[in-house]
């Protein structure tokens, strides 16, 4: 497995990297525990190191399941979680967080969502107090727009990123990417294959549990579901020439761009972790990059500029500059 260092920290992350939301039995569908902790434990023995939760994540049961599953392993894992963007509730997120991963300090630590209304200032020096005493080893922010990054970066280091970005959906191109290249910021991407739209597995006439919430984002609606699944089609033969998934040929055409250092994806099985795991070990020749770049532009350029996983993100994100609060 490749790893690539995480922005200017001593860490090397995987540059596949564990999902753990699934985990949560919440907003994918219920899951099985036992399953989820077999799942990470082959993500560990076929080299992936990185693993991304939050309290968030079924009210905490992903930290639970991450806990349980390293116990015994915790020396071979780089975890991730989230806290809210309020400073004052930060450290009480972050110890009811390490409580449930049973651990004492998670190498980064993500804002899960920026707010308009709590001082990005407050917010960033909090992290970096619990930096300073070993809570956390590195600062990471999700969802933060450029102008919330240059005045985040007056307060802390700011080692990642973490953006929606994959095939379908790729609106952080147009500055996050360029941005944390020049400032030598880690991206770690999530929903890297579209909330499982580019594994090839969903027809028109999927049906889905009542209790998988995917149906809520934009993908799903009407406008959109049909042209996802008729990109997806356009790509399945490019995938079957050069003997790979639709999930690997996604996974891998992710962690190529310029910037990114891992691709976050879900798993809940182990089956589905090592075809992940597979988006290693192999190069896509130029031509095909070419012709994959070709099918998704004729998709993201056809969708409103606002076409992301919640349907407003984007539109929220430009509203204006952050205030200084």
């Amino acid at each position: 497995m490749e790893t690539r260092r995480l922005g200017t920290t001593d860490l090397h992350v995987s540059v596949i990297a564990g999902g753990c939301w699934p985990m949560g039995g919440d907003y994918w569908g219920r899951t099985d525990d036992e399953e989820s902790i077999r799942t990470i434990h082959c993500a560990l023995d076929l080299g992936v190191n990185f693993f991304d939760t939050a309290p968030g994540y079924g009210a905490g049961h992903s930290e639970e399941v991450v806990g349980r599953a390293l116990v015994g392993r915790r020396q071979d894992a780089i975890i991730s979680t989230k806290v809210p963007a309020a400073a004052n509730m930060i450290r009480k997120s972050l110890e009811a967080s390490l409580k449930r991963l049973q651990t004492d300090y998670v190498e980064v630590c993500f804002v899960h969502w920026p707010r308009r209304d709590e001082p990005i200032k407050a917010t960033l020096e909090t992290l970096e107090e619990l930096r300073s005493e070993g809570l956390i080893r590195a600062i990471g922010v999700s969802n933060f727009t450029v102008d919330m990054l240059e005045m985040g970066r007056r307060y802390a280091t700011i080692d990642a990123v973490q953006p929606p970005y994959n095939l379908l959906w790729r609106f952080c191109e147009d500055d996050i990417l360029p941005y944390c290249r020049k400032h030598n910021i880690a991206v770690t991407t999530y929903s890297s294959l579209a909330q499982g739209m580019l594994t090839g597995t969903l027809r028109l006439t999927t049906n889905f549990a009542g209790d998988d919430q995917r149906l809520r984002s934009v993908l799903w609606q009407s406008e959109n579901y049909g042209k996802c699944l008729y990109t997806v089609e356009r790509l399945r033969p490019i995938a079957k020439d050069l003997g790979v998934s639709l999930a690997q040929l996604a996974l891998r055409w992710v962690i190529d761009q310029a910037g990114v250092t891992t691709a976050l994806v879900g798993a809940r099985t182990p089956a589905e972790t090592e075809e992940n795991a597979g988006a290693v070990g192999w190069d896509m020749p130029d031509d095909v990059r070419a012709e994959i770049q070709d099918i998704s532009d004729d998709l993201y350029l056809s969708m409103p500029y606002y076409f992301d996983m919640w349907g407003n993100w984007s539109t929220w994100n430009r509203r204006g500059p952050q205030r200084e609060l």
